[in-house]
């Protein structure tokens, strides 16, 4: 049987402040500097605690660079969510994890009482991956970027996964989908977390707004008697309410019944009790499943 915690394991991530228009944080033994469209409030912290970095990210994300104000690895590793983390300066101002996404990963590893097979779609590194797969649930993990699943078989090695536990696929989350179907392929549930705006490796455009609900559709029908679906949505514009008629839309009337569907805010917490609002999300359980 899965198993999964009673409680959020300790961490070696934290916010530390976010305002002006920028976090931040300390990844493990760094603390790093970098920019956030949405940390529109003021600070809590003085600048003199802002000047105390190891990294800085200048610039909007794909225009700028890291600064690094002392000696780096190139690779390092957090405890987060349970799980282990491998942190790098990418550029875009990423570091591979988003670590409010630890809520979810608790979550999912909590609705089943049997071990699941799951599609994790735009899986990026792979912290739900990790997560799922360390509760015992099998794992086929979607990107459409190399560099990016690379960067997700190291974090499986970090937590000393079995070859086994995950499926990677390089595609276009579409493409695979379809031919899922063709292929009358069932998975018990899902994870999206769809960019607003991309290009697939053949150089088609992604819109989120345009491509999700038949993305969505098609999903759903891979699911045979679904027991979570999940998606996030980082856009500046992201409606959670939006995103509730879609699943609602797309699941079966029965189904979707039977089921409970949340939506929120994905955040960060701060400390004096403020958090950091990071995107939204919205996610449906099958109401039997605890």
């Amino acid at each position: 049987m899965p198993s999964a915690p009673d409680r959020p394991a300790p961490s070696t991530y934290a916010l530390l402040d976010a305002g002006r228009g920028e976090r931040l944080e300390q990844w493990g033994p760094f603390r790093l500097r970098r920019p956030d469209p949405r940390a529109t409030m003021g600070r809590a912290l003085r600048d003199e605690a802002w000047s105390q970095i190891d990294a800085h990210y200048h610039g909007e994300a794909g225009h700028g660079r890291w600064e690094r104000r002392r000696e780096l690895p190139e690779r390092w590793t957090i405890e987060h969510g349970g799980v282990t983390l491998v942190v790098k300066l990418a550029p875009f101002k990423h570091t591979g994890v988003f670590p409010e996404q630890a809520d979810h990963w608790h979550w999912m590893t909590t609705v089943a009482d049997r071990p699941l097979t799951v599609l994790n779609l735009f899986a990026y590194t792979g912290g739900a991956t990790m997560a799922l797969a360390k509760a015992g649930h099998q794992v086929t993990h979607v990107d459409a970027s190399k560099p990016a699943l690379a960067w997700a078989r190291e974090n499986a090695a970090a937590n000393g996964l079995p070859a086994d536990a995950i499926r990677w696929i390089h595609d276009d989350a579409t493409a695979f989908v379809r031919r899922e179907l063709r292929r009358g392929r069932h998975y018990d549930a899902a994870i999206m977390d769809p960019p607003a705006f991309g290009r697939t490796p053949d150089g088609r455009i992604w819109q989120i707004r345009e491509h999700l609900p038949e993305l969505l559709t098609n999903v759903v029908a891979l699911l045979a008697e679904p027991v979570f679906l999940l998606i996030n949505d980082y856009s500046l514009d992201a409606d959670p309410d939006q995103l509730a008629k879609l699943v609602t839309s797309a699941l079966p009337t029965p189904t979707a019944a039977a089921g409970r569907l949340e939506m929120d805010s994905l955040h960060l917490p701060l400390p004096a009790g403020r958090s950091l609002d990071t995107g939204r999300f919205v996610r449906w359980r099958r109401a039997t499943s605890a």
